[in-house]
């Protein structure tokens, strides 16, 4: 019975600290602004996304930048090359930074569901249209692009709900670990299991965050830009993910070898 129960409670050990892995990975890498942005950087050069959001600011762009009646006749041509060159501009890093902050804070403090907040790379398109027309030309304070209705809303408010949850996970996780010890008729033995236990919880994990971008191509998107922009940002997602996970497993081959050697040197001392 004591074995049982030792083997149950390491079961929950590992379940939990996998699952406070995840956790604090999306805290630290999609809810947090600061990491959401760090994750968003290389979307930036992505060119599949950067092309799919040309088309959208192009409209964007038409849609809300005030312009004077004298160039509005000639100002499509112009638009489409500040738009097709807005990459090259030296503030587009800046921008796009920009965008990433703004857009978390759409996604995350709005009401629906993911929201694309383009108005600071609008504004470099604005100030060079304004160039090449030799006039002033008014950004709008915001430029929305909504890559998902509101039933994405229950999924954001999940993964930011999970992601306050990783230091209860941990503590669940640590208290179990110390209970299935005590428990255990043979502390080396439970100490291995959990080692292992957790060493294939790893490597599961590190096989489920890279196949993250083919997770991401099988839904319905509302637009060629929201499929893009799902494939490039879990193209950074998972092996963001794979790279925490490396020094779990190799935490968890630790108490896998120290398990089998505290069980080794108990079974040599009672001989």
């Amino acid at each position: 019975m004591r074995t049982f129960g030792s083997a149950i409670l390491g079961f929950a050990a590992v379940l939990l600290a996998a699952a406070a892995l995840c956790s604090a990975w999306l805290a630290e890498n999609v809810v947090s602004e600061d990491g959401f942005v760090a994750l968003g950087q290389p979307l930036g050069t992505n060119e599949a996304f950067q092309q799919d959001l040309a088309e959208e600011l192009g409209a964007q762009v038409t849609d809300s930048v005030q312009l004077p009646d004298a160039v509005a006749s000639f100002v499509q041509p112009l638009i489409t090359s500040a738009v097709q060159g807005v990459q090259s501009l030296p503030g587009y890093p800046q921008a796009w930074d920009e965008t990433l902050q703004r857009s978390h804070a759409q996604t995350f403090d709005g009401g629906g569901g993911v929201t694309l907040d383009v108005a600071p790379v609008v504004g470099l398109v604005a100030n060079e249209l304004g160039s090449a027309a030799g006039t002033d030309v008014q950004a709008p304070e915001q430029s929305l692009l909504e890559l998902g209705g509101v039933d994405q809303r229950s999924d954001i408010e999940f993964a930011a709900n999970a992601a306050k949850a990783w230091p209860f996970l941990a503590l669940g996780s640590g208290i179990a670990a110390v209970l299935a010890l005590l428990v255990a008729r043979s502390r080396g033995a439970a100490l291995a299991w959990m080692g292992g236990g957790a060493l294939l919880a790893g490597g599961a994990l590190w096989f489920a965050a890279g196949s993250l971008p083919s997770l991401a191509a099988r839904p319905a998107y509302s637009s060629a830009l929201a499929e893009t922009f799902a494939a490039a940002f879990a193209a950074e997602a998972g092996p963001s993910l794979q790279a925490w996970t490396l020094p779990f497993m190799v935490g968890a081959a630790v108490l896998l070898v120290l398990g089998l050697l505290v069980r080794a040197v108990g079974g040599s001392g009672r001989r």
